[in-house]
């Protein structure tokens, strides 16, 4: 007996930064060089195949603030001293959907806990990564199609990114029950904030139904 296709498929991504201090003869107001990008989990993945395009919304001082990419790697490079926040909105293939909105804060300077004296820590550069998945909920045919297809190792992957060592390793499946547990909570919440707004709501009712029937 056939199975019905599950309603929402997910896929695995991070979203992050690496920045490379270019050392003490930089040219001023570029002491860094780095990249923002989204990558999937799978460094073999091509994000592409269901990513259509993402969006970069870089501090306004760069020029030009907004950069489109419209093909894997999708990742910005740039030159700079500033961390700031980016904001980025990823559109997907064969999808009505609103695109999803994101940001992420662009770090270039170690924390001061994490600092190691030495030459090989100098050259060691400065990475944030958060992992997250996306959620399709209900996606059309065609882009089922994408996010269930096989994977075939592609070249637009980030296994040949020169950065690539530098990556942090997450464990998906882990990283996955994690999330679900969050979720949990958040839903156990919003429904117990909506059974006391529903609870505080009826005694509201009762009480003015008793001050009318004592007027």
């Amino acid at each position: 007996m056939a199975h019905d296709a599950p309603s929402s498929l997910s896929k695995p991504f991070v979203v992050g930064s690496c920045a490379h201090w270019l050392g003490k003869r930089a040219e001023e107001g570029k002491s860094h060089e780095w990249t923002v990008y989204v990558r999937l989990i799978n460094p073999d993945e091509d994000p592409s195949l269901f990513i259509k395009r993402v969006v970069f919304h870089l501090h306004p001082t760069l020029q030009p603030p907004t950069r489109v990419v419209e093909t894997a790697p999708f990742m910005v490079a740039e030159q700079g001293w500033g961390e700031f926040e980016i904001h980025l909105q990823i559109y997907f293939h064969d999808s009505n959907d609103k695109p999803l909105e994101l940001s992420h804060m662009l770090k270039l300077y170690p924390e001061a806990d994490s600092v190691q004296p030495g030459a090989a820590a100098a050259n060691r550069p400065v990475v944030s990564e958060r992992y997250d998945e996306f959620v399709f909920n209900d996606p059309s045919e065609g882009l089922r199609a994408r996010l269930t297809a096989e994977v075939v190792p592609s070249n637009k992957g980030w296994r040949n990114s020169p950065d690539a060592k530098w990556f942090h390793n997450f464990d998906a499946e882990l990283r996955h029950e994690e999330l679900q547990q969050v979720y949990q909570v958040i839903t156990a919440e919003l429904q117990n904030a909506s059974k006391r707004r529903l609870q505080a709501e009826e005694e509201l009712r009762t009480l003015r139904a008793g001050e009318l029937g004592s007027v």
